[in-house]
This record gives structure tokens, sequence and C-alpha cells, in this order.
């Protein structure tokens, strides 16, 4: 596997680290990989280091090419600079999509709670919008958006028969970013026929990433918590299709 780290804006700080896996090969067959773009929380103010590589380390075993975008934060994150930072990284892996055997027609983005907002702009508002859109305790509201980002935009109003599908995972007792959150998210992709799979678990912690207890203490985290991890690869082989070793076709989606 090479790393390849990237600046994309030194004066705002923003950077883009690449984890690109060999085709060929032994992985006969395979020509091209979806990738996945990982866009950390930490309300705006940091990237949170629990959702950037613990991340891509799930999708980079499941064979995508992953992205982690550290995009604009503090007084840097006046909106739409972090959107712009994503439609930047895009464009640049759209760029160098041959030499980094990356398949644009299977981009992906997940996104954790103040990310999971940029994650979801991505998916309602930007030029560049993903095949498949993950949204883990996504700050969705305005309300609720306002607290970290006064100049966001209103996801809400945004979504659209064009929005991305999305699997959404939170928490019942998440205090930092409430569940009503995701339900108002889930009331507008019904509304707007968006296909969609959600997951609000009994109880956890703001910020369980991956539910390892290396990450997050575990006591507070009800133990099908975890499951997401599982259940959001499963969702993206019936939106986007399965990588499969010898199997050129593997971007056909079984209708």
């Amino acid at each position: 596997m090479e790393t390849v780290s990237i600046t994309l804006n030194e004066e705002r700080n923003v950077s883009l680290t690449a984890y690109l896996q060999p085709v060929g090969g032994e992985f006969w067959g395979i020509e091209k990989r979806p990738a996945m773009i990982v866009l950390p929380g930490g309300g705006y103010m940091y990237c949170s280091a629990r959702e950037a590589d613990p991340i891509a380390f799930v999708y980079l075993q499941a064979g995508y090419q992953v992205f982690i975008l550290r995009y604009s934060l503090n007084e840097d994150c006046k909106w739409s600079n972090p959107l712009d930072d994503y439609e930047q990284a895009y464009k640049l892996i759209s760029d160098n999509s041959e030499e980094w055997h990356v398949d644009m027609d299977k981009v992906a983005v997940i996104g954790f709670s103040a990310g999971g907002h940029l994650a979801a702009a991505t998916a309602t508002m930007s030029k560049y919008r993903p095949q498949a859109c993950i949204l883990g305790y996504p700050v969705i509201v305005k309300e609720t958006a306002d607290v970290y980002i006064p100049s966001a935009p209103d996801i809400i109003a945004a979504i659209d028969e064009k929005t991305s599908p999305c699997f959404i995972f939170s928490s019942r007792t998440d205090g930092t970013v409430p569940p009503e959150n995701t339900i108002q998210l889930l009331d507008a992709l019904y509304r707007n026929n968006v296909p969609f799979e959600a997951h609000i678990y009994g109880f956890a912690n703001h910020g369980f990433s991956t539910c390892e207890p290396c990450l997050q203490n575990t006591d507070w985290i009800c133990s099908r918590t975890r499951n997401w991890v599982k259940d959001s690869l499963e969702w993206l082989g019936d939106t986007i299709g399965v990588l499969r070793v010898g199997d050129p076709d593997w971007m056909k989606n079984s209708d």
C-alpha cells in the first residue's frame, strides 16, 4: 500500500491523506477500486484522530482506496470553505484516478459529527455528489449546526430527490448531537424518496467511532452499536456493489 500526503490549502492547513492499494497481480480482475473519503468530526475545531485512520482501515480492508480529508477549521471554517475543500479533494482524486486506480463511478463519503454535517452537505449541495454517503451521529439540524459553524447551510432544506443514498447511525442518548438530528434527516429523506438505512442505538456517548475499547469507553456503549461497521459495508455492497477478486463486473449492482 502506498501513502500519499497532499497539502490542498497551506493557508487554511487543509490536507488530503491517500491510502492507495495495488491492483492486478494478486488482485486479478481488479483494475480500479471504489473510493471512500473520510471526514473526521471535531466540531469544526479539530479533526478527530479516532475518526480518521481507524475508519480508513475499515474500508481499506474492504478493498477501497481511502482518502482522509482534514478540512478547514476554527476561524477558517466559515462556509463554504469546508465544502470547497471537499470539492477540491474530489477533483484531485478524479484528476489522478487513472494513476490511483480509482473508479469515479463508485465514490463514497463517510463523516462523523461535524464531519457528518460536511458529508451531508456533499450529498445534498455539492457539484460532486458521492454515490453513497455514510453519516455517523451527524450534525444536521440548523440549530445544532449553528453552535459549531454559524454560517452553516440548512441541510434539511437542501434535501431533494437528487440527494445521495445515505446510511445513518446515531445514539438515542447522545447529549452532544441529539438524535433529533437523525430523526429530522430521516423524515426529509423519506419525503424526497431518497434511499436510506438508519440505526439509532439504545445508548452510547457521542463520538463512539468503531466502538473499539482502544478508541472509546465501551462501558457507555450498547453492545450492538459496533454493528454499524459491518452493516455499512453490507449497505455499500447493496448500493454500489461488492469488490471481488476475479470479477471484472463487480461494479454492476444487482437490481
